[in-house]
């Protein structure tokens, strides 16, 4: 397991491009700059995106300026059987990408029904739309 720490929001990185805390995402980050497509997976907890999501997000401001030339995409599991109770999760990654200079999303799974452990691997939709937009990348 990987350990990020929580942005000091000191924007000591703005004028470096070098976050001044040393953890995990340091290699995160040259990760994520040398890819053509991000994947964003989270679960979602009281309809949006896990504290830990959110925490990486914040963590990629220093490396924000070369990140709006990739695709992405979303993946979502969730207990609720109900889609459009997922879009504060959905706006909540918009606005990332919305912030870097992205337009939009390449696509987006919604994994519903997926309460416990394993019940993701029952949502056969889900499951088939996420293997084509990885067929497609």
């Amino acid at each position: 397991m990987r350990f990020i720490n929580y942005c000091k929001g000191c924007l000591g990185c703005v004028s470096s491009g070098e976050c001044v805390i040393h953890d995990d995402m340091s290699g995160i980050l040259e990760d994520v700059v040398d890819a053509d497509v991000i994947v964003f997976a989270s679960p979602i907890y009281f309809n949006t995106i896990s504290g830990q999501m959110k925490t990486m997000i914040d963590r990629l401001t220093p490396k924000a300026r070369q990140l709006n030339d990739k695709d992405y995409y979303f993946l979502f599991s969730a207990a609720s059987d109900n889609q459009k109770s997922l879009e504060p999760a959905v706006c909540e990654l918009r606005g990332f990408l919305n912030c870097i200079g992205v337009e939009s999303e390449k696509g987006i799974v919604f994994g519903l029904n997926a309460e416990s452990e394993g019940e993701i691997n029952h949502n056969e939709n889900a499951l088939n739309q996420a293997f084509e937009f990885g067929k497609n990348i």
